[in-house]
């Protein structure tokens, strides 16, 4: 079903956040019967106050048979497939379907899209200024930002769009193709969502799943999650970044194609996964001919996003740093080798199921470690006798900071990359990492920035 045959389908939207009203939005403009549904309690006077005649369900689980007289369901990608209800309407030949599957069919210019279990916001980011610098009409958006579906312009459309793309959304995607992708890494991550690590990791692929001759598809060349794939068999463009691929670090210099692009030292974000990110970037940039002139010059300008690995005081001789995007153990991971020994680090929310045994040895030498949330026992179990914890449960995050404070020593560095989901204890990532720079800016000693 194409988006000119929808007049009087019925449409059910599933997920009323603001990617959920957009698949509304979409699917009322083409005349469809739509009903929203959300499990959350709601304010319905308000959706009604907007939607006059739209049905709402809000508020209970999905009755499994739910979806069953439905011709079509749109789905926000906080919902997982394995939902029961979901899970019976794709049983009985119902498409599930996300944003990025109605954008990809409606949308005319050529897409680069960008996904990863980390970096991929900064490459999207980094990507989406390479072509502003080269003065093309560009929309950046998807999981960053503005939801594809805004991108849509009512006129003339953009000469390109840049996507960041969830591992969600590509499970509920089937006709996207872009012109060049980038899956950037795999690390063990919503597991709880996808039910294993090797769904996870197909929905990472289905990126590729359309792509063919001429397009590009930009890799790692050490995840071993990514190779070996029948993707990669095909007539893709295959490059990759990292040690002897087409973009690499050689004598402390970045090199796209054998060519010397920029000096490490003149990048502004820190640490060798940033370097990798810039890498990746470069390659998705020059496969869709951005000059390199505008390349090399947002490398040297962009300093970074918020959350991710962001200096924000100096008190009593220590850094704090924020990196509440470490929403996971890879991000993390990188988060803790990016900066020097030794470190307090601030660690927990919700796991979402990830083995997070890996941190014993990252946490090894370090100063010590706050712990916090739903993940607390755990992290206390795999930690203890590695280093020195304080555990702080659901205190708080000004607790964890004068906890953190205590352990550190002048000249330490205190990092908040919490290897974790935040919604245990906090509205998302960036509450978390709000609340963590207040608590900072809040302590006596230095200079606040």
């Amino acid at each position: 079903m194409k988006a000119q045959d929808w007049k009087g389908k019925k449409v059910a939207i599933a997920g009323a956040g603001k990617t959920g009203e957009s698949l509304l939005r979409f699917a009322e403009e083409r005349g469809a019967q739509c009903s929203l549904w959300d499990t959350r309690r709601l304010d319905e006077a308000d959706w009604q106050r907007r939607y006059p005649e739209l049905p709402l369900h809000f508020g209970r689980s999905f009755p499994e048979d739910a979806f069953l007289d439905q011709d079509l369901i749109l789905c926000s990608p906080g919902l997982s497939p394995l939902q029961p209800a979901l899970a019976a309407a794709h049983r009985a030949g119902i498409p599930l379907w996300g944003d990025i599957e109605l954008f990809a069919q409606v949308a005319r210019a050529p897409v680069l899209a960008i996904t990863g279990s980390n970096g991929k916001s900064t490459v999207t980011t980094l990507v989406g200024e390479m072509a502003h610098a080269a003065g093309l009409r560009v929309a950046v958006g998807g999981n960053l930002g503005t939801p594809a579906l805004e991108l849509l312009p009512e006129g003339d459309e953009p000469e390109l769009y840049v996507l960041e793309l969830s591992s969600f959304q590509l499970t509920y995607c089937e006709s996207l193709r872009p012109r060049a992708a980038a899956i950037l890494n795999i690390s063990p991550d919503h597991l709880d969502w996808h039910g294993d690590l090797a769904d996870y990791v197909a929905a990472k692929w289905r990126i590729a799943r359309n792509m063919g001759a001429g397009d590009t598809l930009v890799l790692p060349t050490a995840d071993p999650a990514l190779r070996d794939h029948p993707a990669l068999d095909s007539d893709l463009r295959i490059q990759r970044f990292g040690d002897g691929g087409a973009g690499q670090i050689a004598d402390d210099w970045l090199l796209l194609h054998g060519e010397r692009l920029l000096p490490i030292t003149e990048l502004r974000i820190a640490g060798r996964h940033n370097q990798e990110n810039a890498l990746a970037a470069a390659l998705l940039a020059a496969a869709v001919g951005i000059p390199r002139a505008a390349i090399v010059s947002v490398l040297r300008s962009f300093g970074g996003l918020p959350h991710r690995l962001q200096w924000v005081a100096r008190k009593g001789g220590v850094d704090y740093y924020d990196d509440s995007k470490g929403t996971n153990l890879g991000a993390s991971l990188r988060a803790i080798e990016a900066l020097p020994k030794p470190l307090v680090l601030i660690l927990g929310g919700d796991a979402k199921g990830a083995d997070l045994r890996p941190l014993a040895a990252a946490c090894s030498g370090q100063r010590g470690a706050v712990l916090l949330g739903k993940a607390e026992d755990t992290l206390a179990e795999i930690l203890t006798g590695v280093l020195p914890i304080r555990r702080t449960g659901t205190a708080g995050m000004q607790e964890c900071v004068r906890q953190a404070a205590a352990l550190a020593q002048p000249g330490d560095r205190v990092l908040l990359s919490p290897a974790c989901a935040s919604l245990d204890m906090f509205t998302d990532y960036q509450d978390r990492g709000r609340q963590f720079a207040a608590a900072v800016h809040a302590l006596e000693g230095d200079r606040n920035a």
